[in-house]
């Protein structure tokens, strides 16, 4: 499997599937969480992990061939 598809499903596979697995499994429950139901507390939760998968994604798989292609196009002349 390439970076780049690895990077894909790290950065936007992982968060949608936590959402939507989150609205199939507590669509109807009427559980609370610091009363909000709890498939909204779990929606807001989903927000900080979204941000932390990108980054995930950015530094285990995409990082270092942008940092590489920076420093080649630094090298040629202009």
């Amino acid at each position: 499997m390439s970076n780049e598809l690895k990077s894909v499903l790290l950065s936007m596979g992982v968060p949608f599937a936590g959402v939507l697995g989150g609205i199939l499994i507590f669509a109807h429950s009427t559980a609370q969480v610091a009363g909000f139901p709890v498939l909204f507390a779990r929606l807001f939760l989903w927000m900080p992990l979204t941000a932390l998968c990108i980054h995930l994604a950015w530094k285990w798989f995409d990082e270092a061939e942008y940092v590489a292609r920076e420093s080649q196009d630094a090298e040629e002349p202009a």
